[in-house]
């Protein structure tokens, strides 16, 4: 499983690509392979207003369960990949480039205090080599 030390982590399972006040937001390679092959995603509007853990939108997988997709950080979404809701593939073959979801301008910096380094993503779960 590829855990790239440029990102942060989440126990649910999001990267974070932080640049400045605006921080791109994935589902990571490992968290994909937990939910199974996804057929179907929901994102959230561009320009809506959220809290970290609000709910933003949905995975639905191949065995027919369907997932939530909670907010990771406070904040503006700026932009949705729309792309992804059409070609939900994408998210399967390049989950760190062209299968990321949204970006977000965050507005609380405590939050990201909480993110987790590579490192503490591969040991809470077991993903070394």
């Amino acid at each position: 499983m590829s855990v790239s030390v440029q990102l942060k982590y989440t126990r649910d399972h999001y990267w974070i690509r932080l640049d400045g006040e605006k921080a791109v937001v994935g589902l990571t390679e490992y968290g994909i392979s937990e939910l199974g092959m996804i057929v179907f995603i929901e994102l959230p509007d561009q320009d809506t207003h959220v809290r970290k853990g609000e709910f933003i939108g949905s995975v639905e997988t191949v065995a027919d369960d369907e997932h939530n997709l909670l907010v990771p950080l406070s904040g503006q979404i700026t932009a949705v990949n729309r792309l992804l809701e059409r070609a939900v593939m994408l998210i399967h073959e390049s989950p760190y480039d062209k299968g990321w979801l949204f970006t977000i301008q965050w507005s609380q910096e405590a939050e990201l205090e909480q993110l987790w380094e590579e490192e503490t993503y591969i040991r809470e779960f077991s993903l070394e080599d």
